[in-house]
Parts: C-alpha cells; sequence; structure tokens
C-alpha cells in the first residue's frame, strides 16, 4: 500500500509539472507574485489555483493587477517585524563576568552649584508620574561632541571638560514661570551640530542657537520661545530633530482623563505626547510654529524617536498610542462596524492522509439533491439548488479517490491528500464559516508527551533521566515582567501604525545613542543575554522597517534583572562596557570579554580560557543620591547631589 501511495503521488507531480509546462506560463510572474511584501493567502492561493488548471498568461497578468490592488490597499495595514538575533553576535560559550579587584581610576570635582531638582506634586502621584521623575537623567551628553552638560538649581547650563576637569557656563535658561505644584524637571536635547531644545518644565519650550559646541567657550542665544501646549502647562522632551529648515519636537506629559465606565465616571492617567513642528532657520527671522500633532496612550513611554527625516516616530511603551489630533492632516476616525462572527456551515477533521468534512442537512434531504463536484484544488457542495460549500483548498487531494455518505441530518465527505503528513490550517482558502475538529487520538498523544511538564510532583532523576522542568528553581530575575511592551512605527500622513514589533519575549533594558544624527539603540533581554538593536529609517519602496542587530552584552540580561536597586543602565558608542547605577552609592561596571595574555584554564573543564569579561564594583565616596549618568569610550560620569565623579575606563 505504502509503495502504490508513493507511485501515485509522484505520478500526480508528474502531471502537475507537465500542466504548468504546458501552459506555457514563466517563471517571473510566479517569483514576481511570490515577493509581494503584503499580500492575502487568498490571492496567492488565486495564483497557484491559476497555475495549477493551466491558465495562459493574460491570466497571470491579471493576478498581478489584483496583486498590486491589494498592495495598495494594505499599504496602511500593520506590518508585524520580528526580532532575530545575528548568531554571530551571540556567544553560547560565555563563561560568566569575573570579578576584578583591578582599581578603576576615578576623579572627582566639585560642582559650581548643585543641581535644579523638581519632585512629583501632591497631584502627580500616578505610576506613570513616579517613573517619569524616577529615571529622568539629569545629566545631557551631546552626541556630536559627546560633551556632557547638567543644569543647576539658578537654571544654568554647565558643560564639563575631562580633559582639565573644569566647569564652564554656557547658557542661563530665561525665568518666564515660578516654580509651582505639576511642573517638571529642566531637560534639553540636541537638534543638530549647532541647535539645542531647552524646556524650562513649567510650559516654555527655547530654541537655542549653539553655533559650534566643538568650542566649549562659545556663549548660547535663544532664537525662538513658545509655550506649545499652553501657559504654565509642564512637559518633558523626549526628542528633538532639525531637518530640511524644520525643528521637530517631541514632547511629553501625564495628563489626567475621565472615562465613562458601568460605575460611573473614572480618572485615568495617561502619557500624552505633543509633536511640535517650529520653521525657520538660524540667522535668519521669523521662526514660527507650523504643526501641531497629539499623540495619547495608556502606558509607560520606554523609547520615543523621530525617524530620521521625521516622517513618522518610533514609539516603545506597555500600551500601543494613537494620533489625537493633527494640524496639519485631519484624522479619519476609524468608525467601522463590529465584525458579526461568520455562521459555522461545515465542520471538519484531519488525519495525515485525508480530511472529514461534515455538512448539517435538513432531514428530507436525499442523494438526488446533493451534487458534490471536487477537483485537485477546490471543492463546490450543492444541496437542493443551493451552494453551501465553494471555494479553493488550501492544498491539493487526489479527486479520484474523494466519496462522500449522506446519514440522517448530515453528509460526510472524505477528501485523500496528495501531501501526506502535511497539517493544513485551514480548509478553504480564506473560508471562515467552518470548525476544526481536533482528532482525539492526536490530542491524547500530544497530552501525553506534555504532561510532565504540567506535572505538580518533583521529579528525582532518578535511571539517568533528566528531571522534568520546576517551577520552585526559578529565581526572582527569571521572572517574566507584568507589562509587556510593544515598539511601534507611527506614520505621520496617515496617523496609522505602519509596523509593530511584539516584545513579549524581550524584556526592555535602556537606551543608548551609538551615533550622531541616528535614533537610539535600544537593548532588550534575549534569553539571558542583552542584544542591542539599531533602527533605522523604513524602506519607502519595499516597505521594510530594518532593525539590525549590532551587539551583545552576554549574559547581561540575566544579571541587570538582578539588580533590584537600579536607577541608570548605560553603555558607550562603542558598547565596549555597559555600566549600571543604583540610587546611591554603587555602581557595577561589566567589561565585554577580553585576550587573556597569560595561560589560564578553567579548574572544572581543563579547557584553557582565551578571553575573560571582568566585573567592577565601584563604591562611591558619597551616600547621596544618584542624579545622572554618562557613558563614553573613555570615562563615565557620574553627577550626584553634591560631587561630580569621572571614572577613567579607556585602553
Amino acid at each position: 500500500m505504502g509503495s502504490n501511495g508513493q507511485g501515485k503521488s509522484a505520478r500526480n507531480e508528474d502531471r502537475w509539472q507537465e500542466r504548468k509546462r504546458s501552459s506555457g506560463l514563466a517563471p517571473c510572474p510566479a517569483l514576481w507574485f511570490v515577493r509581494c511584501e503584503v499580500f492575502s493567502r487568498w490571492y496567492r492561493a488565486l495564483f497557484i489555483s491559476c497555475v495549477a488548471v493551466g491558465f495562459r498568461q493574460q491570466t497571470v497578468s491579471r493576478c498581478q493587477v489584483i496583486a498590486l490592488k491589494w498592495q495598495k490597499k494594505m499599504a496602511k495595514a500593520r506590518i508585524l517585524v520580528e526580532l532575530r538575533p545575528d548568531k554571530k553576535l551571540l556567544d553560547p560559550q560565555f563563561d560568566g563576568y569575573k570579578l576584578s579587584l583591578e582599581n578603576v581610576h576615578s576623579h572627582r570635582s566639585s560642582l559650581p552649584s548643585k543641581p535644579d531638582v523638581v519632585v512629583p506634586s501632591d497631584d502627580q502621584y500616578s505610576f506613570l508620574h513616579t517613573k517619569l521623575f524616577g529615571t529622568h537623567n539629569k545629566l545631557f551628553t551631546d552626541p556630536w561632541t559627546e560633551t556632557t552638560y547638567y543644569i543647576d538649581v539658578k537654571w544654568k547650563i554647565h558643560s564639563f571638560d575631562p580633559d582639565t576637569n573644569s566647569f564652564c557656563e554656557v547658557w542661563e535658561v530665561p525665568s518666564h514661570h515660578e516654580r509651582q505644584p505639576g511642573h517638571y524637571n529642566l531637560n534639553l536635547a540636541f537638534a543638530s551640530p549647532d541647535v539645542v531644545v531647552v524646556t524650562d518644565g513649567a510650559g516654555t519650550l527655547h530654541i537655542v542657537d549653539t553655533q559650534d559646541r566643538s568650542f566649549r567657550a562659545r556663549k548660547w542665544g535663544v532664537v525662538f520661545s513658545c509655550s506649545p501646549i499652553g501657559d504654565n502647562k509642564g512637559f518633558v522632551i523626549l526628542d528633538s530633530r532639525y531637518y530640511c529648515g524644520e525643528l521637530h519636537c517631541m514632547l511629553l506629559h501625564i495628563d489626567e482623563l475621565d472615562i465613562e465606565g458601568t460605575e460611573g465616571k473614572k480618572s485615568k492617567f495617561v502619557s500624552v505626547i505633543d509633536w511640535i513642528t517650529v520653521e525657520g532657520e538660524l540667522n535668519k527671522q521669523p521662526w514660527g510654529v507650523k504643526s501641531l500633532r497629539q499623540m495619547v496612550g495608556g502606558g509607560c513611554i520606554e523609547f520615543a524617536s523621530f525617524e530620521p527625516t521625521c516622517t513618522a516616530v518610533f514609539i516603545a511603551s506597555d500600551q500601543a498610542l494613537k494620533f489625537t489630533s493633527d494640524s496639519e492632516n485631519s484624522i479619519i476616525e476609524d468608525n467601522e462596524e463590529p465584525k458579526v462572527k461568520p455562521q459555522i456551515v461545515y465542520s471538519w477533521l484531519q488525519k495525515d492522509d485525508d480530511l472529514t468534512v461534515w455538512v448539517p442537512v435538513a432531514t428530507d434531504v436525499s442523494k438526488s439533491d446533493i451534487k458534490v463536484i471536487v477537483t485537485t484544488l477546490s471543492v463546490k457542495i450543492t444541496i437542493q439548488g443551493h451552494v453551501v460549500l465553494e471555494g479553493a483548498l488550501h492544498q491539493r487531494i487526489d479527486s479520484d479517490l474523494t466519496c462522500w455518505t449522506l446519514s440522517p441530518g448530515k453528509l460526510e465527505i472524505i477528501l485523500s491528500k496528495v501531501e501526506t503528513g502535511l497539517m493544513w490550517p485551514e480548509l478553504i482558502v480564506g473560508c471562515q464559516k467552518g470548525e476544526q475538529v481536533l482528532d482525539p487520538a492526536l490530542v491524547e498523544e500530544v497530552h501525553q508527551r506534555l504532561a510532565h511538564l504540567c506535572s505538580d510532583t518533583v521529579e528525582t532523576g532518578t535511571n539517568d533521566v533528566a528531571p522534568a522542568y520546576n517551577s520552585q528553581q526559578l529565581e526572582d530575575c527569571d521572572a517574566f515582567p507584568k507589562d509587556t511592551s510593544v515598539l511601534i512605527r507611527l506614520d505621520s500622513k496617515d496617523h496609522s501604525i505602519s509596523h509593530k514589533v511584539n516584545l513579549g519575549g524581550h524584556q526592555w533594558l535602556f537606551n543608548s545613542t551609538l551615533s550622531a544624527g541616528s535614533p537610539p539603540a535600544i537593548c532588550v533581554r534575549h534569553d539571558v543575554d542583552a542584544c542591542v538593536w539599531q533602527i533605522e529609517e523604513m524602506n519607502r519602496d519595499s516597505h521594510v522597517w530594518p532593525i539590525t542587530h549590532v551587539g551583545t552584552f552576554s549574559a547581561f540580561g540575566y544579571v541587570q534583572a538582578s539588580k533590584q536597586q537600579r536607577k541608570f543602565t548605560v553603555c558607550p558608542p562603542d558598547m565596549s562596557y555597559v555600566a549600571i547605577c543604583d540610587s546611591s552609592r554603587h555602581v557595577y561596571l561589566y567589561r565585554q570579554p577580553s585576550a587573556v595574555q597569560s595561560e589560564l584554564r578553567n579548574r572544572t573543564t581543563g579547557r584553557r580560557v582565551a578571553q575573560v569579561a571582568k566585573q567592577h564594583l565601584v563604591q562611591l565616596e558619597s551616600d547621596s543620591h544618584i542624579l545622572g549618568c554618562h557613558a563614553t569610550s573613555n570615562y563615565l560620569f557620574i553627577l550626584s547631589e553634591e560631587v561630580f565623579y569621572k571614572f577613567m575606563l579607556g585602553n
């Protein structure tokens, strides 16, 4: 029986290939068709059906036209992007970090004046407020010159020169508002090599001309100021970018909304991002606001950045955001009616070699009222002149072996698969009127295979068998985070989510700017490692959103999760090390593996160790709170309430 079945399958395959050759179809249309980035399975199956039945080139051209129309229609559809690490950047033989007793050279500098610190007021009590204030980094770094700045209590901006260990005042933020409850911390963002955006945290946005910032002694000057979201309404700057004569700024504040519920009105805090675009050029007047856009979401903002051409924004949060207003392009509300679940008209069950379909019928239906037409790739069932089921099959069947029987109230059809062992995800392509019934024997087999994973008893591991998984062996740092983040690309033209990355299996760790002018890189956990991904601009032709794996900190995902008192996590642009700063006192340094100069072997295995990854524990002399942290290739800067630390980490 097995050999006959294989012979028949081979003959069917030969007829399939001969049918394609006789139709005169060129391979190019098929190749082009499969490469469509966004395509419906229905149209793909339609094309395969056309080739299978031997349609001519004109039919294939018609399918191309349908594909183009469908591709344009689906251009606004959300494309799911998967983060796949580069195996070349993973080290499965990583042997952990070794605590080093080498001294990390440092230098302490006294601050000209204390840093400005704003604490949440009584009405800023939500978790969103707590995280926004608690993780605010009060050290600001210029990605073009790697100069570090901080703002003091007098609202003066100071730059630090690591060569001379001295501070230099570059500008004083104008005070248009008195500090009141509900305000935010001052912060600044570097939009270009000569433009900086500063906010006083009380509602005013300043655009500052810094000229060439490589000369630290040059003073800054304001060219434009405004209150983009209202007078005395504070915000922080998430990102800014100066592109083609337009300055784009992303501003964040937490707002409280009243939501109607079954128990009346309830208040809810949400994250509100305002996208302001200002037109103007340096040394030319006037500057003016061009457009205002607003996005709202209910979760914490982990990451926000403009696309390099400022046509979209990249946002990571535990809840997706959406546009609520746009002064340039009106927002089209999605008022589609909720989809009604289709009525089930048939059920089906599949095994390795056949499929069984059941269609309910009336008791007065006879065999003469039923007409079943089956081909290799299609099926049509007519009962009493009404078409009950019709469409293209997911895969090929042997129509010669099809049989059906009629019993009271039910029509049963048995279809034989050509590709035996191939499980179908659906019977009719694109049809939602069917319900799949699982094979009881298959369900029982799977249950038996997975029973040990659900056991309530701990295996002893006797008879040289590995013990089963036991949840009691998990540590706290292995627990999956309660909030599952998503990374989205929001388009400014149609206000839709064009791409989405589900970070359900990747815990968010930190962000770091690797190159000036590019969006910050993101670092997420992959198993026990920490993978660094560089986000790039979407390709307009292929609609591909490149997110490239550029580096790995081995086992750092596990290490970072165990640091419960961490406040900041940073790494330099060359990713030579990564640092974790606690809220006070302690700093943990983890270097990339480096070559060992002398002979070193593992005590347990005897294997020669060629590289060692070092870990340093730095203890600050002061117990004051750590307010800011920044990493460069040669230095790690720490800002506390009283002292500025510089750690020398370069080679």
